[in-house]
């Protein structure tokens, strides 16, 4: 009768229970919930939430405006910029180190050779086969953490919740770069508009002291009237220069911001554009679950799930760490062409437990440390949303106000250009002094630039709410899908989600 060998029984039994403690495998630790936030349940005067169509046209809202020029700087930007080619390989690395995290699931194998010559001591040499010896090992070492308690789980669900809240950091980047790129060329229109006007205004204001000198050699006007002409119109003349600068930066900003030089932008913007404006804006297409759209929101959530994952990790510190180490080798001594023979294997398997029992409370210092970055990000991402419903507020107001604004400069304009026109009627007539031209005049010019700016502040309001909203990464998201994002998995099999979280 053949007798079992009791320490091959022992590794069974061992091994059995591993096995089943592997199948019931639980992950140490607090499970995850998204927290609860108060959210608003309408805006002012709107009833009811988006529909999908109007949600997708906040994803595009520039193109509201009407603009080609906009439309084509957005799609350049989309491109070129290189803050947002920078926050794509983010994206990758982030890829990359998921997949690091992964493969620490499975076993780390390494292969080992060793070839020496060894000259041993007398004392030794005497009792083996001679003081000096050949020894040729070739062979592979293996290392296994049997994640028993779910360690390497909380910090692959942590990695790839850092996985996703980098998505939402590339997300937000478009959200913002479309928003500078809208506000800086309504900038550039809004100063392109104050420049035709100022040019517009020298042109009377040449007329006025055309006049003025012309009654003056009649005898009729003092030469009063001709100097103060002529100190009217250098006033005027002196806002030009300021104002071409406001709009050269502007240009450059933009170049910065679609990845360009400013050379290259003489051609599209062109001279005396127009302020975008959007003619129609309802309360009632505004979202009321902001969380579905604004990345930096959606960021901060992920980044509180990727926190919140390494205090499972930090606990499991607690208790012991069962890894399965092995070896398995080739050897021969002496005779080197022995070393790939049968008898020549030699291996080493069996379990390894580390525990670290005593530490000074360090472990439970740190699951503290890991509790209350948590807490910490928590605060951090309800902050997020207050801010976001402060914002989206402030520009609903900043909307009404500067319509009313707007309306009544429209007034005040219109009623300074007859005034105008009457007073200069008056003074050539001579039933009024040049001084209420020049008040006139002045007035109906910095009214019109008031005006512009209002048109130009009701836009800037306009993309500020869009903003707000999270409007402009939808569309790119599929872009992001099917050219780019299919290139980050390719080379791995290992399951790795790359998609925005839901």
């Amino acid at each position: 009768m053949k007798l079992s060998n009791p320490l091959s029984t022992h590794y069974r039994l061992l091994t059995a229970i591993l096995l089943a403690l592997i199948c019931l495998g639980c992950s140490i630790g607090p499970e995850y919930s998204k927290p609860k936030i108060k959210k608003p349940n309408h805006w002012k005067g709107q009833q009811k939430a988006l529909t999908p169509k109007k949600l997708a046209a906040i994803s595009t809202y520039w193109t509201m405006f009407n603009d080609p020029v906009l439309t084509e700087l957005i799609d350049r930007s989309n491109t070129n910029n290189l803050s947002l080619q920078e926050s794509f390989l983010r994206i990758q690395e982030a890829t990359a180190s998921a997949g690091v995290s992964f493969s620490d699931f499975f076993p780390q194998i390494d292969a080992t050779t060793d070839l020496a010559t060894r000259r041993r001591s007398e004392s030794v040499a005497s009792a083996i086969s001679g003081a000096e010896n050949d020894f040729l090992s070739v062979g592979a070492r293996l290392n296994w953490e049997l994640d028993l308690l779910g360690r390497l789980r909380r910090l692959q669900e942590s990695a790839q919740a850092n996985l996703e809240a980098t998505l939402e950091d590339y997300f937000d980047t478009q959200v913002i770069l479309y928003s500078q790129v809208a506000s800086t060329y309504i900038t550039y229109c809004t100063n392109s508009a104050r420049i035709s006007l100022a040019k517009e205004n020298i042109k009377n204001q040449k007329e006025s002291l055309q006049l003025a000198r012309e009654l003056f050699t009649a005898g009729i006007a003092p030469e009063l009237d001709v100097k103060q002409a002529e100190s009217n119109l250098g006033e005027t003349e002196a806002t030009l220069p300021s104002l071409r600068i406001q709009l050269a930066q502007a240009k450059h900003q933009l170049a910065v911001l679609i990845g360009t030089l400013p050379e290259e932008l003489d051609g599209l913007l062109l001279s005396n554009r127009k302020i975008p404006t959007i003619k129609k804006f309802s309360r009632k297409s505004l979202p009321l679950d902001i969380l579905r759209q604004r990345p930096d929101i959606r960021r901060a959530e992920r980044n509180l799930a990727a926190q919140h994952a390494l205090i499972g990790a930090s606990q499991a510190e607690h208790f012991p760490i069962i890894s399965l180490p092995g070896q398995i080798s080739f050897e021969a001594l002496n005779n080197l062409e022995d070393a790939f023979r049968t008898n020549s294997m030699a291996y080493t398997i069996g379990p390894s437990v580390s525990w670290n029992i005593f530490n000074a409370g360090k472990i439970s210092r740190n699951v503290e440390i890991q509790e209350a970055r948590t807490q910490q990000l928590n605060r951090r991402y309800q902050q997020s949303v207050l801010i976001a419903v402060q914002e989206i507020e402030n520009a609903l107001v900043g909307i009404k106000e500067e319509k009313l604004r707007q309306l009544s400069l429209e007034k005040s304009v219109a009623a300074s250009k007859e005034a105008v026109s009457l007073v200069k009627a008056l003074y050539a007539s001579g039933l009024t002094d040049f001084q209420n031209v020049l008040d006139s005049e002045r007035r109906y010019f910095i009214q019109q630039l008031s005006l512009a700016d209002s048109i130009g502040t009701l836009a800037q309001n306009n993309v500020a709410l869009y903003r707000s909203l999270g409007g402009g990464w939808e569309v790119p998201l599929q872009n992001l899908k099917t050219k780019k994002t299919k290139n980050l998995s390719k080379k791995s099999k290992r399951k790795v989600i790359v998609e925005p979280h839901k």
